[in-house]
């Protein structure tokens, strides 16, 4: 270590005694002249205010000190005494009990789930483990065949430009889970050898049909109601083709064939009840994959549903792909066929009627992703728009949903121009959305007087209305592209009534939606959970542990940064990310009065990757299983907290319980 980054430099008085017998006096001068002493890294990663004097005692910036939070980089990057450059003795131990505490009481929460719903996991085969390999519980086929790897998906590799081969990458681009550790997309790994041999049907099959029922139900139930892409009776009816012993692949066009795989892929994702198994879904994905024929004709209708599903299913597992690439890639595919323009290309009748939903799907998706990830629209406001934007939904007589779609569409450029022109302020957007609210609801009502529905139909209805305008107001102090600045009226907005039952509808939607913590739905899952732990925190502080908050808070900042500089395209969610967290840690600490917040001294010493750059002087030796063992400690919190959110739904909201719940079936079994 040189000099300027010692702790403890020579006193003068010791560097006056210890001259060479030879020197001057002038020349003792000059060397006991010393430089000033400076940081070799900014100080503070909040104010980007440099140190001219360092020393033992946590320096704090002024401009930190002015706004009343602690010096970040200063408390993480201090230089330690020699006596305390290692970890406490029994620290590791101590952590590692409390994450084997916590891995069993969520294997406990899945075994209790296995054993207290069995009809709807697979026949024969025990839970799976939190970490499980799907050769547990996969059957293996009696003559295994050589079959097209997801390489070989008829992409021409003369041509790296086309379509099937920048959908392919994007595909291949799985999101990152955090919670993993980094961990590759098992899909498009090592494990990918171990299912070339698995057909899709097969897989399909192997599964029993009560199941895939539930599936199928509550894809009509959730992704249906609010993404009207489909018929629901013709998904019932192909999937009841499929299901039929004698029948054999190809008898449906493989394109179709594909969209009920992914409505059941799908419907298991978003169900609670099918977590233990959660890389069934996973395996039937990537042999849909593979299903011969895929893109002989690629400007057909059933191949475009079935790419925006794909894009629906990134938003909920990495393992789907890179959302943010998919999304580009299948809009820019629309927008190239002229599916935007009302012309000859969109036909008529109901082919017609069915592209132009799958125009406004996208276009609600591409606005879904670029207010709540940052990322840039594909399809942009001065993009010719000549489709006219749906009321009900057409063809179907049965079918009610997609009544929101119009409405959403119109959420979706408001919330456009608020991030576009956020000088406007809080009040004024707010009072935009009041303004949204109150007629969409009012839209609603005349519906149902013409068509009168069920008491539970009209409140579930208000409810999702209510839930996408809370959103709104959540997302409103995060649209200033720089940090936002902690102001009084942002306090006073974060603590009000009207966030704090915007944080906690929202954090309910979690049990209503149910988007697992994954790093491509993470975007919104995070954002909102930690939205809700503040604004609960700060009107009830018995409530929270917000130490915990802390340092969740904080192994995810370390952890968003360094899988953003490993991948390219997880930028945007990184910004997004960064900056709510940024703004809630802030508030915290404001709040608590700039006091000592963590329990545990040694958490901020602790890196999440080797990709996240830490000052030369912090002094401490990482211990190689310290930021593993936090990252599985991280993982188990919030899996069982996406558990109690769960539970409050079923206590709260009983109106939303699963359809199979109801006894309903997709088909008569």
């Amino acid at each position: 270590m040189d000099q300027s980054q010692n702790p403890n430099p020579p006193q003068a008085s010791q560097a006056g005694s210890s001259r060479l017998p030879g020197e001057s006096g002038g020349e003792r001068q000059s060397n006991q002249v010393q430089p000033p002493r400076t940081r070799m890294l900014l100080a503070c990663d909040r104010c980007r205010q440099r140190k001219t004097r360092c020393d033992n005692n946590l320096p704090s910036c002024n401009a930190c000190l002015q706004a009343g939070v602690p010096c970040m980089t200063a408390e993480r990057d201090r230089p330690l005494r020699a006596s305390t450059r290692t970890l406490p003795r029994d620290y590791v131990e101590r952590l590692q009990n409390q994450v084997d505490d916590l891995e069993v009481q969520y294997q406990t929460l899945l075994e209790q789930e296995s054993t207290i719903t069995p009809g709807h996991l697979m026949v024969g085969h025990p839970a799976a483990r939190i970490e499980s390999i799907p050769e547990s519980w996969v059957p293996p086929l009696p003559s295994p065949i050589r079959a097209t790897s997801i390489s070989d998906l008829g992409v021409p590799s003369h041509d790296p430009l086309s379509f099937e081969s920048t959908l392919l990458d994007a595909i291949k681009l799985s999101g990152c889970d955090p919670l993993r550790a980094e961990s590759p997309n098992l899909l498009f790994g090592s494990l990918s050898s171990g299912l070339n041999h698995i057909k899709a049907l097969d897989l399909l099959k192997s599964m029993d049909v009560h199941s895939l029922n539930a599936a199928v139900n509550n894809y009509i139930h959730f992704i249906h109601a609010h993404y009207p892409l489909l018929v629901g009776e013709e998904v019932r009816a192909k999937f009841a083709i499929m299901m039929k012993p004698d029948y054999r692949s190809g008898q449906i066009a493989p394109a179709e064939e594909l969209i009920i795989y992914l409505v059941v892929i799908l419907g298991m994702t978003t169900a609670s009840q099918f977590r233990s198994i959660h890389l069934f879904p996973q395996m039937l994905y990537y042999s849909a994959l593979r299903t011969p024929g895929l893109f002989d004709n690629p400007e057909s209708i059933a191949l475009t549903q079935a790419l925006i599903l794909i894009a629906v299913y990134s938003l909920y597992d990495p393992a789907a792909g890179s959302s943010w690439h998919i999304l580009d890639v299948v809009s820019s595919h629309c927008l190239s066929m002229g599916w935007h323009l009302v012309s000859s290309s969109l036909g008529n009748g109901i082919e017609g009627a069915a592209r132009g939903w799958a125009f406004w799907t996208l276009y609600s998706l591409d606005r879904m992703a670029g207010a709540s990830m940052g990322r840039p629209f594909t399809i942009a406001n001065d993009d010719l728009i000549t489709v006219p934007v749906p009321g009900m939904r057409t063809p179907g007589p049965s079918d009610d949903t997609g009544y929101l779609s119009g409405p959403l569409i119109s959420y979706y450029k408001l919330l456009y121009r608020a991030r576009r022109n956020p000088e406007a302020g809080f009040a004024h957007w707010s009072s935009q959305f009041d303004e949204w609210c109150i007629s969409t609801k009012n839209g609603v009502n005349e519906y149902i007087s013409a068509t009168p529905r069920t008491e539970e139909w009209t409140n579930s209805m208000h409810k999702y209305i209510e839930l996408v305008y809370y959103q709104g107001l959540l997302l409103i102090p995060q649209f200033d592209i720089e940090f936002p600045i902690i102001t009084p009226e942002v306090r006073e907005l974060y603590s009000s009534e009207k966030m704090y039952q915007a944080s906690k509808m929202v954090g309910l939607s979690f049990g209503v939606h149910r988007y697992p913590l994954a790093w491509t739905a993470g975007y919104k899952a995070f954002a909102t959970c930690m939205s809700y732990l503040f604004c609960v925190a700060l009107r009830d502080r018995s409530m929270i542990n917000l130490p915990e908050v802390y340092h969740v808070c904080t192994a995810c900042i370390n952890l968003i940064e360094g899988l953003a500089a490993k991948f390219d395209g997880l930028i945007g969610y990184a910004k997004f990310l960064v900056r709510g967290v940024d703004m809630m840690l802030r508030l915290y600490n404001v709040e608590g009065g700039n006091t000592p917040i963590a329990n545990d001294p040694h958490f901020l010493y602790t890196p999440y990757s080797d990709a996240i750059p830490r000052s030369p002087n912090s002094g401490i030796p990482r211990p190689p299983d310290v930021a593993d063992l936090h990252v599985r400690r991280f993982r188990c919190l919030s899996r069982l907290y996406l558990r109690a959110m769960e539970d409050i739904r079923l206590k709260y909201f009983p109106d939303t319980m699963d359809v199979y719940a109801l006894g309903e079936v997709a088909v008569g079994v």
